[in-house]
């Protein structure tokens, strides 16, 4: 798949899966979706991550260095554990 077909398939899984707001974490406010929520998007899930880690930029998030990604108006980031063992994706409105 090009990158343009990759970043398509990320849009569709955006827009299809189900988001829930960080309750614990109001003083940081995203949303995250959870990989086992989303069995038949699989796949998805997983190209995903990869996009993430491929074509995203490291930032500074207290002491620890994450990789963030921007789509559309929300930035996207897993936590950093091998691409089989992520079972999260978060995001966050873009400023």
């Amino acid at each position: 798949m090009s990158k343009e077909e990759v970043l398509e398939k990320i849009k569709e899984y955006i827009d299809c899966v189900r988001w829930k707001f960080a309750s614990t974490m109001p003083e940081h406010p995203h949303e995250y979706t959870v990989r086992e929520w989303n069995y038949e998007e699989e796949d998805a899930f997983i190209i995903f991550v990869k996009y993430i880690r491929g074509y995203g930029y490291q930032k500074r998030f207290f002491k620890k260095m994450m990789t963030y990604c921007d789509i559309g108006d929300y930035t996207y980031w897993t936590m950093g554990a091998p691409v089989e063992e992520t079972t999260v994706i978060n995001r966050k409105e873009r400023r």
